[in-house]
């Protein structure tokens, strides 16, 4: 019986974990926002100019994904991590036209 309670003990706290790192990044955003809010809204402007959010955000040579984000490189290691989850989101680079046929994908050809 001291088994299980322990495991039960053990599964809470790594959820209770997960969901305090969340709490304080949302605690860490509402601040920065609070203060952000003091300053004179010229200098917001020019803020908001300068980190270029009306830019779409290249997602690699040639790929340009949707505006309003900052670019974040993620380091070849965090890849390389056990808990990593690859992106699901299958992107075909390159021009774009409506008469030009979709990639095959090599995983539903059988050979």
């Amino acid at each position: 019986f001291l088994n299980i309670l322990i495991a039960q003990l053990a599964l809470a706290y790594e959820s209770l974990k997960a969901d305090t790192r969340g709490y304080a990044n949302m605690n860490r955003a509402f601040n920065c926002v609070e203060i952000e809010s003091f300053f004179p809204l010229s200098w917001r402007r020019k803020l908001w100019d300068e980190l270029r959010f009306d830019a779409p955000v290249e997602f690699d040579l040639g790929d340009e994904g949707p505006a309003g984000g900052l670019q974040v490189v993620v380091p070849a290691s965090k890849r390389d991590a056990v808990r990593y989850v690859p992106d699901r989101i299958q992107r075909y680079p390159g021009p774009a036209s409506p008469n030009d046929p979709w990639p095959l994908d090599t995983e539903d050809i059988e050979e």
